[in-house]
């Protein structure tokens, strides 16, 4: 039985916080085999009625649930060979800057607002400490750029 998954199941089960980067790639390997699937029943579908012999595919069967996990173990041992080496580890390091740096953005705009709220000092120091710790992410994201670029 081939079950179709909707987009906003597809979108509901991506975006689960607690889901591991292997169950996401299994959930991706589902939809991209339930697409496969309805675009050979589409091709099927049409080479019935009139049509010359020979001509129409065969049927295609879905892959199995382990096939599914196969091909997403797969996937995950090429990113994680990916991410070790030089080039995934400067990405890697240059995306931790930008998180950093989004989130230092947030943390410094909340400050702007609760100084025109009149916060009090010890507040605003908090809101300070919250800053110092992004920026030591930034940094840290900077390092691990860097060493992937040292041989």
């Amino acid at each position: 039985m081939n079950r179709q998954v909707s987009v906003a199941e597809e979108v509901y089960i991506l975006y689960i916080p607690r889901m591991n980067e292997l169950d996401r790639l299994i959930v991706a390997e589902a939809a991209a085999e339930a697409a496969r699937t309805t675009l050979a029943q589409r091709e099927l579908s049409r080479c019935r009625g009139v049509s010359w012999s020979g001509i129409a595919p065969e049927p295609r069967a879905p892959a199995p649930a382990a096939a599914l996990h196969a091909r997403a173990r797969a996937r995950l041992a090429a990113r994680e060979a990916w991410r070790a080496g030089a080039e995934g580890g400067f990405i890697t390091g240059l995306s931790d800057c930008q998180a950093a740096a989004r989130e230092a953005f947030a943390t410094a705009e909340r400050a702007r607002a609760g100084a025109s709220r009149g916060e009090p000092a010890d507040w605003r120091l908090k809101v300070l400490d919250e800053l110092a710790a992004q920026a030591r992410a930034l940094a840290a994201g900077v390092r691990q750029a860097r060493r992937a670029l040292t041989p």
